[in-house]
């Protein structure tokens, strides 16, 4: 009875974990002053808000929202520990601007261990490649198949291909170059490298699945339970004849 009891409170333990690691983060509130870019969308000066959709094994899934509902971009940004941290929560800017306006490199929360860097479209990545020495990070959703506009779906952002972008110095009297290598987390860390990113890269399905043993065990040990009280039912019945 204990251990039937332990199993069926332990499930749904796990179940109200998984609501809860489903559950977008909450939403940090900030300000800007000057008109700032963000991949996929310009921010003019107002408030915003910025939080993570869905974590997953080598990206995040961000969205950013205007307070005056303008703005609903969503976009997908990856960790970088290279990347100094400020000194409290809040934008990272790219230190040169192909055009003179704020480019947001990547945002700091409260309590994280790194900078989630943005994932930039290939146009202004080449352009921010083009002005800054460090690597930028970019997705090319047109080679791909994909739409190129801000109608990406969360799963099409699961499954885009990552790049670094960095300007290439081919030799003397030679211009400079854009080099594209292709993006690994152990670039970022020293974790293995993951060539590709399942359809359902997230720990939620294992939850679920745990949870649903646990819960075919209890039912099962019910069962058994009942069984064994119905077979001593029985054989006390024989006795008495």
């Amino acid at each position: 009875m204990r251990l039937r009891t332990l199993l069926t409170c332990l499930s749904l333990c796990l179940v109200n974990v998984a609501l809860w690691a489903a559950s977008p983060a909450t939403p940090t509130d900030f300000t800007i002053s000057n008109p700032s870019h963000i991949p996929g969308a310009t921010l003019q000066p107002g408030s915003y808000s910025i939080h993570v959709v869905n974590r997953l094994s080598d990206r995040v899934i961000l969205k950013v929202d205007a307070a005056n509902g303008s703005v609903h971009s969503m976009f997908i940004g990856i960790p970088n520990d290279k990347i100094e941290k400020p000194a409290g929560s809040g934008a990272v800017k790219w230190a040169n601007s192909p055009d003179g306006t704020t480019y947001i490199k990547g945002w700091y929360f409260p309590g994280s261990s790194s900078v989630v860097e943005f994932v930039y479209p290939k146009a202004d990545a080449v352009a921010l490649a083009t002005s800054n020495p460090s690597k930028v990070p970019a997705v090319d959703p047109a080679s791909e198949g994909k739409v190129t506009d801000n109608t990406l779906s969360q799963d099409d952002m699961q499954l885009l291909t990552l790049w670094l972008l960095s300007l290439e110095e081919i030799g003397p009297g030679s211009a400079p170059s854009i080099k594209a290598a292709r993006y690994e987390t152990a670039s970022v860390s020293q974790k293995p490298a993951i060539k590709s990113l399942p359809h359902t890269a997230s720990w939620l399905p294992w939850v679920w699945l745990t949870g649903l043993c646990l819960l075919i065990a209890a039912g099962t040990l019910r069962i058994a339970a009942l069984q064994n009280a119905t077979s001593a039912v029985g054989g006390r019945e024989s006795l008495r004849e």
